[in-house]
């Protein structure tokens, strides 16, 4: 029986597939690694957002508290006294 492939084509052929194969890995894992880095930078955008209202409150809360503590606001001492002494 006659070969109707030469002797090197079987070897070419198995040397494409494997480099396809490889060629498939390293576009997989490409796409994994910036899908989770998209994924950090979504979840650090939404941390960044909770802190800056967290702050923004306890700022809040630091200037309601000197302002009660120091009796601002001349003409409503005596509610202030009063929340004052709550605390």
């Amino acid at each position: 029986m006659p070969h109707t492939r030469k002797r090197g084509e079987d070897k070419s052929d198995a040397r494409e597939d494997k480099k396809d194969a490889r060629e498939e890995k390293v576009d997989s894992r490409r796409g994994y690694r910036l899908d989770k880095i998209k994924a950090l930078t979504a979840k650090a955008t939404a941390v960044a957002k909770k802190r800056k209202w967290l702050v923004f409150m306890i700022g809040l809360g630091l200037v309601a508290y000197v302002v009660i503590s120091k009796g601002g606001f001349g003409g409503m001492g005596g509610i202030l006294e009063t929340i004052k002494n709550f605390f």
